[in-house]
């Protein structure tokens, strides 16, 4: 045995909403008539030696920084981990409700947050603690083919949600289980790369695809499984109509597939070892292109109209701009100093020959191969949607061609200040930096 003490623990509480609660995506405004499956929030504590870290998973498709931020103090007082020690991902299943901000997708739902999500964060992370023991880390990995790059290239040279067989795409999924000294299962964390739309506008409240994956993980492992969404930003399900999106049927069978890939994947695991875990932290810091002129912000809103009158027209995607453009205008309004960089503090978990590295965006995949490329962890697990979301990260190249993510990205609507296009280089370089330092 090394001298690693290393120690795991898990928990899970259940924060599926009640029917009639209003669905985030595809259909603006549309009420779940029915559970398909429930949501959950799964937390998995790792200790060795002083450091320890505590992942979260939620079953929704995004979260607002401020909110992630919450949810990372409270649930490291529940499990005596420290905040910046706390990893908040979200799974991004579109069948769940808003928890992000309000936009053309629909209005955020606080009672929600506070009466669900909240304390089943809370409940998920106190349980991980309570149950934390001796243990010992296996590490599985597989191809699947569930996904496909989603940018799809028309014939008049626009892109468009479908199928893109050839553009880049993370076939990888890995499996991080976590066994007693006893050989019980504790907990096993799913990472893949693929948007959660199979559903697409369903009227189920449901996990989408991935759902089907962590029960039948469940049940073949006998512990508590997790999804960790990967880089979906240009990745979505195969579905069987040469789109990303199709019916919670759909969304079922794509689940096998991928479930038995999660299955292959943990049950190839042949080694097991005691792991040192490690936190490493910094700061990320990407300079902002030149905010756009007061005019502009004047001409823009006088052109949108009221946000009353755009969803009474129901022009959703105008919300976005809406939003945009009356946080420039409050921008020059403010009388303080333009703004001349985007930061925030990095924290990537490491257990032993794998890193887990989180983003804020919803981030291409090629992206997390120049990571993976470069690292010097034999496993890294990017994770998108982590600590809140932004908006999309594309690539440089995949700028160029446009296309809604790239709309989504150059609106800025988060961080008020455009972001440059070459923002990818800037994020590789300085992750690979910190990796590299250990």
């Amino acid at each position: 045995m090394s001298n690693y003490a290393f120690q795991c623990g898990a928990g899970k509480a259940d924060i599926t909403p009640p029917i009639g609660t209003i669905l985030y995506g595809y259909a603006p405004g549309r009420p779940a008539k029915a559970v398909g499956d429930p949501l959950a929030t799964t937390a998995i504590k790792v200790v060795s030696n002083e450091e320890s870290a505590l992942l979260i998973t939620c079953d929704i498709a995004s979260t607002h920084p401020e909110l992630a931020a919450h949810l990372r103090v409270l649930a490291g007082e529940a499990a005596g981990v420290k905040p910046e020690n706390v990893i908040i991902n979200v799974t991004h299943t579109h069948s769940a409700p808003n928890c992000s901000y309000s936009s053309g997708w629909g209005k955020v739902d606080v009672d929600f947050i506070k009466n669900i999500l909240i304390p089943g964060v809370v409940k998920a992370a106190t349980d991980a603690a309570a149950t934390c023991r001796p243990a010992l880390m296996g590490i599985g990995e597989t191809d699947s083919d569930v996904g496909i790059n989603r940018r799809e290239l028309k014939e008049d040279g626009k892109i468009g949600l479908g199928q893109n067989p050839w553009g880049p795409r993370d076939p990888k999924m890995t499996v991080l289980s976590f066994k007693d000294m006893e050989g019980k299962c504790i907990a096993n964390l799913i990472h893949y790369a693929c948007h959660g739309t199979a559903s697409a506008a369903n009227p189920e409240i449901t996990r989408d695809w991935y759902g089907v994956m962590v029960d039948m993980l469940d049940l073949e492992s006998g512990g508590i499984s997790a999804f960790f969404q990967g880089f979906e930003g240009d990745q979505g399900p195969k579905t069987p109509n040469g789109g990303t999106t199709q019916s919670y049927a759909t969304a079922l069978r794509i689940g096998g597939r991928a479930g038995l890939d999660a299955v292959r994947a943990w049950s190839g695991i042949k080694e097991w070892r005691e792991v040192p875990v490690k936190v490493l932290h910094d700061t990320i810091t990407i300079p902002y292109e030149p905010l756009a002129p007061k005019e502009k912000a004047e001409e823009e809103l006088a052109r949108l109209g009221t946000l009353e009158q755009i969803y009474a027209e129901k022009r959703f995607f105008d919300v976005n701009d809406h939003i945009h453009w009356t946080k420039v205008l409050a921008e020059y309004n403010s009388g303080k100093p333009l703004k001349t960089h985007f930061t925030y503090e990095q924290s990537i978990v490491t257990l032993g020959p794998v890193a887990i590295v989180p983003a804020p965006w919803e981030v291409f995949a090629e992206i997390g191969l120049r990571i993976r490329r470069g690292s010097p962890y034999a496993y890294t697990l990017n994770l998108c949607n982590t600590h809140g979301c932004y908006a999309y990260l594309p690539t440089v190249s995949d700028i160029a061609r446009g296309g809604y993510e790239v709309w989504h990205f150059l609106l800025a609507m988060r961080t008020t200040y455009p972001l440059p296009k070459n923002t990818d280089d800037y994020w590789v370089q300085q992750n690979l930096a910190i990796l590299r330092k250990g």
